[in-house]
């Protein structure tokens, strides 16, 4: 190591480093990530990326950071899933077979296979076709999840989805497949113990996400939903779903009141209820009560709170269902 003059030590300066190339930047590739980058830092990296007439991917998650390279996972998915067809038409055929259909050209005209290729498949899954004495017998076993079936099932939902949600506003039906797809990928995590995304993340965080993506299609789905329908048409749908309940002999939650509290202290206190005959609203649409205007809500909006209130409805009547609830008891 050099010295100074005056005898320190004194490090040789650092090789200049070649400038990069913002065009790159979207080429994909091991270790090209933009998801922990801090939002300035992404927006000059963006700037930079279109002043060389790219376009930076959007990202967001970890796990979906590198939209090329997961295309390129989801690309040979697809070819390690064509290896595997014989054994899914397999699986497939024993599932036909103890679900009740034994007609052997019944399942080849089905599968577009020989009758031979449907012996050959039932024999492969333990199943004797010509074996008149076991066609009654119900189905001998159940066939637990396994991470790899459920993994392929991703990979495959992913090959058609990810095409449709690389645009600037996907429609909400886009995103609620989106969404499902995500899902579907943490289910075969949390099937695999072993697997990259179970080892980064854990089990709970992995079981917590899956919820949180299941939240997210469902707010999707009913932005759908309510997408060119009237408030009549669903006021008139919630008073139908209501009925029914009741005919069932089901539980109901007509109205709750809910508590807000903000960080600085402010409450707000807000009553959910359904709408009576008036001239202004349709009976049966969901209105907020509270001394703090909240706007009128949108067809979404009110899904999305009978939604809730079912779910209210069916987590507490739930052990009364079961007979376990006895009152001044707690479980």
């Amino acid at each position: 190591m050099p010295e100074h003059d005056d005898g320190a030590p004194r490090e040789d300066p650092a090789p200049p480093q070649p400038p990069i190339d913002p065009a790159t930047l979207t080429a994909g590739g091991p270790g090209k990530t933009s998801a922990a980058m801090p939002a300035e830092f992404t927006a000059r990296l963006r700037a930079r990326v279109e002043e060389a007439g790219g376009t930076l991917l959007p990202v967001a998650t970890y796990e979906e950071a590198d939209m090329v390279r997961a295309s390129l996972a989801a690309l040979r998915g697809w070819a390690t899933r064509r290896e595997r067809l014989p054994d899914n038409r397999s699986d497939l055929m024993a599932a036909a077979w103890w679900a009740g259909t034994r007609s052997i050209a019944g399942l080849a005209a089905a599968a577009g296979v020989s009758r031979d290729t449907v012996y050959e498949d039932l024999r492969t899954r333990g199943i004797e076709p010509t074996d008149k004495e076991a066609a009654p017998e119900p189905a001998p076993q159940h066939a637990p999840l396994t991470a790899d079936a459920v993994n392929e099932l991703a990979l495959l939902m992913d090959s058609v989805v990810r095409p449709a949600v690389l645009t600037s506003a996907a429609d909400p039906l886009t995103e609620t497949a989106w969404d499902l797809t995500t899902a579907f990928f943490r289910l075969a995590g949390l099937l695999d113990e072993d697997s990259d995304a179970h080892r980064r993340w854990g089990r709970d965080e992995l079981a917590h996400d899956l919820v949180d993506r299941l939240s997210e299609a469902l707010h999707h789905a009913q932005v759908l939903a309510a997408d060119g329908v009237s408030e009549q048409q669903l006021a008139g749908r919630a008073l139908a779903r209501l009925s029914d309940r009741i005919a069932d002999e089901q539980w109901v939650v007509e109205d709750t009141t809910v508590r807000l509290t903000h960080l600085d202290g402010d409450r707000v206190e807000v009553r959910i209820h359904q709408a009576e005959q008036r001239d202004f609203i349709p009976a049966g649409f969901t209105l907020l009560d509270t001394n703090r205007p909240l706007g009128e809500l949108t067809g979404a909006e009110h899904l999305a709170l009978r939604t809730a209130l079912d779910t209210i409805a069916e987590t507490l009547t739930r052990p009364l269902a079961h007979g376990s609830a006895v009152p001044g008891e707690h479980s």
